[in-house]
């Protein structure tokens, strides 16, 4: 297996130095046939855990390969994406893990490192000015996400498609979209090790239970006014749950390769499916979701401003509790966005009531790596990196921001953002209602209801005929229960220089540094009280353009239980105008990571990574 990863990793490598050329595919009835292949290969061997961390989530060894190919002809373009992962020095086979624990690992890497070869993506689509049909994987977001969102997220490692069919078609003032087949988020998660295939079957679990079920989405949306003064758009989705696999009689699964090719939707199979999902979220266990949306967009107030609101209401049917009150959920959004000389003023509100993102049917007791997997995705109306958003925070809250730019010259902007929400679901982790509960007094809804202040300052700079800038900000977050204690609360400060020094030299500084206290997190010495922790990163890069640039980084936590410093260096040289390869090797801080109101947890990384990327 060693010898394998040796000669895969030395081809990548090799085919990485060579220049890179287009496939000569000959022309078919007259007209050009195009091969464009992208391949990225990812090697990584983690270090041993430091004192503080896992072991089990330590000191193994992954390969991951995605080799993505599209054929185009005319109108038509084929393609696919080819998926590979192999895995070496498991956890359960290693002498650093307590035999005490020995099961628990061998149960844990059923689901975890698993060597597997297969068909990510497939799609074939056929697109002209006015129409759009794709047959397998298509990408798809309806409004600003509150009803269907379907997407990638690099920063994240999600690529979330749906894979059955997608017909648009747009010819003003109008435009349709519909949608209809199975969910299908990418099955391997890089930084965990961890996939959402069948577990293997093995002595500690003979008869293993699925990580992931079949999501069924239908969804439609129709747009009119498209080039007027108005539009307006509706959209509504449903989500229906079925099982992955039949079960037999004993309840085990049946896994014959071509018995449930797409799973199963029989009564008996769905129950027998839903009843393994942990009660952690009511869209969770809901076996049918149906969201409806409708929005309205004035494009140019006059060519100084635009207004986008959106409407939708959700409801979910949960086969064992058919009657839940409080199925229904509804949400308001909207943003404005207004100049007047050098100011620039936006505001974005939302109002949500027991409504949730589409969270996919994950087993998140047994694949906590892929609990960010879901359908569609509520604005937050705030940064797009917020990771203070607790709980479940959006499900059940009021509030907006604020932002103002101004102009103050050609390369220079200031602006400040000044936010407020109150939110009735960040510590009771359900919706307005705690999961069914009904608040029946003010001293109640004191303790489970929080005010939220956040305000940001910054500036962006450009200077040396823009070949040099700076971005920096800080803010201040305040997060206090109704009755008045606090329950989180942050100082941050980010930066972005870089220098230009001369010819293809420049440096860059970054980092982002924060101070942060949370309710029952850090608490120190046995004393059961929490108390307040650092955290933050610096890097420091040499660039050389076109080719290089070189970077050393320091993170640190202050957080209980976990090591204080992290250090690493890594390279990027970039071969041609999209092929690159790029080396880190050291410590990089684990935590929570968002990207548009989408977050993940990151385990902390020690090792050496190497990726490279390759586009003919």
């Amino acid at each position: 297996m060693r010898r394998l990863l040796v000669l895969s990793s030395s081809a990548a490598i090799a085919l990485a130095v060579a220049p890179a050329r287009a496939v000569d595919l000959p022309r078919a009835l007259g007209d050009p046939i195009r091969l464009d292949v992208t391949e990225t290969s990812v090697v990584a061997q983690r270090f041993d855990a430091r004192e503080g961390e896992s072991p089990p989530d330590h000191g193994y060894g992954a390969w991951l390969n995605r080799l993505n190919a599209a054929l185009r002809w005319r109108e038509w373009t084929l393609g696919v994406r080819l998926d590979s992962s192999l895995y070496w020095r498991r956890p359960d086979g290693r002498g650093d893990i307590d035999p005490a624990q020995h099961d628990n690992v061998a149960l844990d890497g059923l689901s975890r490192f698993r060597d597997a070869v297969y068909p990510a993506k497939l799609w074939a689509t056929y697109q002209t000015r006015e129409l759009e049909v794709t047959v397998g994987d298509a990408y798809v977001q309806f409004g600003r996400g509150l009803v269907l969102s379907m997407r990638k997220i690099d920063e994240l490692g999600i690529d979330n498609t749906v894979r059955g069919g997608k017909l648009t078609w747009q010819k003003d003032p109008f435009a349709v979209t519909l949608v209809a087949g199975l969910a299908n988020p990418s099955r391997v998660d890089e930084a965990t090790g961890r996939a959402l295939f069948l577990p293997a079957r093995g002595a500690v679990d003979p008869n293993p239970s699925p990580v992931f079920g079949s999501d069924r989405i239908v969804g439609a949306e129709l747009q009119a006014g498209r080039g007027l003064p108005v539009v307006l758009t509706t959209h509504v989705v449903r989500l229906t749950r079925c099982a992955p696999y039949r079960y037999d009689a004993a309840g085990h699964v049946v896994d014959g390769a071509f018995d449930a090719p797409v799973g199963s939707c029989a009564p008996g199979d769905t129950a027998a499916w839903l009843a393994t999902l942990p009660n952690s979220n009511p869209i969770l266990n809901a076996s049918e979701v149906t969201v409806a949306g409708q929005g309205v967009e004035i494009p140019s107030l006059g060519g100084h401003g635009t207004i986008y609101l959106e409407a939708a209401a959700q409801h979910r049917h949960v086969d064992t509790d058919p009657l839940e009150p409080h199925a229904n959920g509804n949400a308001l959004y909207g943003s404005f966005s207004a100049d007047a000389g050098p100011v620039t003023n936006t505001v974005e509100v939302k109002s949500y009531r027991n409504f949730y993102a589409l969270a996919g049917a994950v087993d998140v007791s047994r694949a906590a790596a892929f609990n960010n997997i879901a359908y569609s995705t509520p604005p937050t109306a705030e940064a797009i990196t917020q990771d203070s958003e607790l709980g479940f925070f959006n499900a059940c809250v009021d509030g907006g921001r604020l932002r103002t730019d101004v102009r103050v010259s050609p390369t220079l902007l200031v602006y400040g953002t000044a936010a407020y929400f109150h939110t009735k679901s960040e510590i009771t982790g359900g919706g307005c209602d705690a999961h069914g509960n009904t608040v029946t007094s003010s001293k109640d809804a004191d303790a489970v209801h929080d005010d939220v202040w956040d305000g940001t300052s910054g500036i962006e700079w450009r200077f040396d005929r823009d070949r040099s800038y700076l971005y920096a900000s800080s803010g201040a977050r305040d997060d206090r229960k109704a009755t008045g204690e606090p329950f989180y609360r942050e100082l941050h400060t980010e930066y972005a220089l870089s220098k230009h020094i001369a010819g293809p030299y420049s440096i860059e500084l970054s980092g982002r540094h924060r101070l942060r206290r949370e309710e029952n997190l850090n608490a120190r010495n046995g004393l059961g009280s929490e108390e307040p922790w650092r955290e933050g990163e610096h890097y420091t890069a040499l660039k050389i353009a076109p080719r290089w640039v070189l970077t050393q980084g320091i993170e640190y936590t202050t957080l209980a239980g976990l090591p204080t410093l992290y250090v690493n260096g890594a390279l990027l040289y970039r071969f041609s105008g999209g092929s690159n390869v790029k080396v880190l090797a050291g410590q990089q801080r684990g935590g929570l990571k968002c990207v548009s109101g989408v977050c993940k947890v990151f385990p902390p990384f020690e090792g050496v990574r190497a990726e490279v990327t390759l586009r003919f």
